[in-house]
């Protein structure tokens, strides 16, 4: 039924719904949309004939008044929480959603959001986060309104419409900026000898094998083998603290990685020194096999213990930076430990599929395209050597 009539000077609509099911009794319920319409009959007459058609594609959703911020905890309750999603991006979305999203987005209707709401967030947003920050806000953005749509308590996912929305640099330019030279990279090694042996361990392995840094954290002795100079990477830390969280490495691939014998003996030096550590200090040390741990020197919290996984956040801002201070050299981020493995690794000729393979990448395709910029001068040498073997 459709109901059109005027009420104090204005259209009021009545149309009927398909029925509903009363939650408790299960008994069949009336369900109506109402809305009122000033101005002439035939506007009134086009929004409903608009409303009906609506309804006969199935693409009319009903009035709602919850908000974008109680969307988004519905949708991470349910959509991403594990075990729908890993831990690491459960809490990664859920700090974005407290600490940014639900301040300056939480009290909008969900149904009001509009495109300008999101390009003025990030407006605003950018002076304080990075391009690569606003481009997982808007990911999670759109993957929200994208439950809404499908559980239609909207019409349109309005994040697709966001112009000049953020985008992180280009894998080839971060590549390029985070990466340090042959020379750069022997001051550093030098310098992490003022920082202790586990950190001269820690950031060898890290260069010498490209390991991310959550591999890195997660590693334990069992799984590194001096005899054949390998580590074997099948875990990563997800959450440190007293109570550690692991899980399986990107890709959920293990793989086996070899290192140099250079590397293999710092890490002997190090399982050293930490054997003495645990000796002196029995039941106080957190033994998880842990290849690199909490030492005294990294107990910054009263809930620390000597033994918990290092804190994967501060590697970067703390330690690492300190360490590059002191050698003097082009500061990168950590993640660009891992970009100087490759391209250092490619520049000696090293085949591109077994980058791929040491750094853990599904696709060699990713490896090529990251590191592109490498490739032309590779081709460069390869001409000249077939020029060396067939003209002599």
């Amino acid at each position: 039924m459709r109901k059109l009539q005027k009420r104090n000077g204005a259209w009021s609509v009545v149309i009927d719904l398909d029925p509903g099911r009363d939650p408790e009794t299960g008994r069949l319920i009336r369900r109506q949309f109402r809305f009122t319409h000033r101005g002439k009959k035939v506007e009134a007459e086009r929004k409903l004939n608009e409303t009906l058609n609506r309804i006969f594609k199935r693409e009319f959703v009903e009035p709602d008044t919850i908000t974008f911020g109680e969307w988004l905890d519905i949708w991470l309750e349910n959509n991403v929480k594990p075990p729908v999603k890993r831990l690491r991006t459960y809490e990664s979305y859920k700090s974005i959603v407290e600490v940014h999203l639900k301040h300056e987005l939480g009290n909008v209707r969900l149904q009001e959001l509009e495109s300008v709401h999101l390009e003025s967030y990030y407006r605003k947003k950018g002076s304080s986060l990075s391009q690569t920050s606003l481009e997982h806000h808007h990911a999670l953005i759109s993957g929200a309104l994208k439950s809404a749509l499908r559980k239609k308590y909207v019409q349109r996912n309005v994040a697709a419409l966001v112009e000049n929305r953020p985008k992180r640099p280009e894998g080839q330019q971060d590549a390029r900026e985070h990466c340090w030279d042959v020379g750069e990279v022997r001051a550093f090694l030098k310098a992490t000898d003022g920082f202790g042996v586990q950190a001269v361990a820690f950031y060898a392995l890290a260069l010498d094998t490209g390991m991310r840094k959550g591999e890195l954290c997660g590693l334990r002795w069992p799984n590194t083998d001096f005899e054949s100079k390998a580590v074997t990477v099948v875990e990563q830390l997800i959450k440190p603290g007293p109570d550690p969280v692991f899980g399986p490495p990107k890709n959920s691939v293990n793989r086996t990685i070899r290192i140099s014998p250079q590397t293999a003996e710092l890490l002997r030096a190090h399982r050293r020194e930490q054997n003495e550590l645990k000796l002196k200090n029995g039941k106080h040390y957190h033994d998880r096999g842990l290849v690199f741990a909490k030492e005294w020197n990294l107990m910054t919290r009263s809930k620390d213990s000597l033994g918990d996984p290092l804190a994967m956040n501060n590697l970067g801002q703390r330690e690492f930076a300190r360490i590059i201070k002191a050698a003097g050299i082009r500061r990168i981020k950590f993640h660009g430990l891992r970009h100087t493995c490759a391209t250092l690794l490619l520049k000696a000729r090293i085949p591109v599929h077994v980058v791929a393979r040491r750094l853990g990448h599904k696709k060699v395709q990713i490896t090529m395209e990251i590191y592109a910029h490498v490739l032309p001068s590779m081709q460069e040498e390869a001409a000249a050597e077939m020029g060396s073997i067939l003209y002599g």
